[in-house]
């Protein structure tokens, strides 16, 4: 249980970040680069959190980070007029608590199995959530900031009962050679979901949040299908996953109809949530897996900027395209046995 919701929380956290980022926005008056900026603090911190927290045995301070992650989210959202440096100050320090607390499920485990599904299913939970968040916040015109306080509460309500058992899954150190191909495409994933709307403004396409809300739901089917997928089909889901996420985001900044951009937007969504959960499983250990994807994803946007500066969205989609491209030999390669512990 402790597991789960900690995993859809983060996710939760993550999917809704524009929402939460525009109500800072609208109750400080920053600027939309302040925005951005602020995004890239968060995950930047998250996957310094995550480290921290990958190893860590104390107890006191994944609770504390629980607590710190709580107390920032409610003052943001109970407080009016918040100033830039306390909003910089702010997201660094829930963005670090969050990765801290992450790392607790992606660090713990009973099984190999129990690891894949935990991942997976938490992932499905947390999108359908951010599905649900995002209907209730348009129906109902509640404060998405509130409505994070209240979930983040409970986890410290669960942080503070029974830890989970303390199995350390480390499977050595990332290895550069080996895997190092695959943090292009994590960059390019970033760059990819941080100019969706840009792209469609400029190409009159109208708004794109309906098909931004169905891409939840495609995100929680492929985290569902992700962990029960039986193991012998485990690589070539991973491989698929990962082909038709860059396949379907080139595909996005090639489109020409607001049909087409908002399919590729569903397709990528699907494939990548498909691919995430079983490359955690499979990397050295799931919590400096996330760290890396976290630190390449808050990196995206700068990179796609450089993308598009130098050759428009045709250079970004063929960025897109080429890292998924190479990043296949290093999904193909299983580890030896020897580096999978036995329980």
């Amino acid at each position: 249980m402790t597991r789960l919701f900690i995993i859809a929380l983060a996710v939760t956290f993550l999917n809704t970040m524009p929402i939460w980022l525009a109500e800072l926005a609208e109750k400080s008056g920053v600027s939309d680069v302040v925005v951005g900026l602020l995004a890239s603090v968060v995950m930047l911190c998250s996957a310094v959190g995550c480290a921290i927290g990958a190893d860590t045995r104390k107890k006191a301070l994944l609770r504390g980070a629980g607590i710190v992650a709580f107390s920032g989210i409610a003052g943001a959202a109970t407080v009016q007029g918040i100033s830039t440096a306390v909003l910089f100050v702010g997201a660094g320090g829930v963005g670090l608590a969050f990765g801290v607390v992450l790392a607790l499920p992606l660090s713990r485990s009973f099984t190999e199995a129990k690891v894949l599904q935990t991942i997976g299913n938490g992932m499905a939970i947390g999108c359908a959530a951010s599905f649900l968040l995002l209907v209730v916040i348009h129906v109902a015109e509640w404060s998405l900031l509130t409505l994070l306080a209240l979930l983040s509460a409970v986890q410290v309500i669960l942080l503070f009962r029974k830890m989970p058992a303390q199995n350390y899954r480390n499977r050595g150190h990332f290895n550069w050679k080996r895997d190092i191909s695959l943090l292009p495409f994590f960059i390019c994933m970033g760059a990819y979901w941080a100019f969706l709307e840009v792209f469609s403004a400029e190409q009159d396409l109208g708004s794109l949040s309906a098909w931004l809300a169905g891409s939840l739901l495609l995100s929680g089917l492929g985290s569902y299908l992700a962990a029960i997928v039986p193991k012998r089909l485990g690589l070539r889901a991973k491989v698929l996953g990962l082909l038709l996420a860059a396949f379907a985001g080139g595909l996005t900044y090639l489109s020409k109809t607001e049909f087409w951009v908002g399919m590729t937007i569903l397709l990528n969504a699907f494939g990548l949530f498909l691919f995430f959960p079983l490359y955690l499983d499979r990397t050295d250990t799931p919590a400096a897996g996330m760290a890396r994807y976290l630190l390449c994803f808050a990196l995206g946007g700068v990179i796609g900027s450089l993308a598009i500066a130098m050759g428009g969205y045709r250079a970004l989609a063929a960025a897109v395209l080429l890292s998924g491209l190479i990043a296949v030999p290093a999904t193909t390669r299983l580890r030896p046995k020897t580096d999978i512990p036995e329980y």
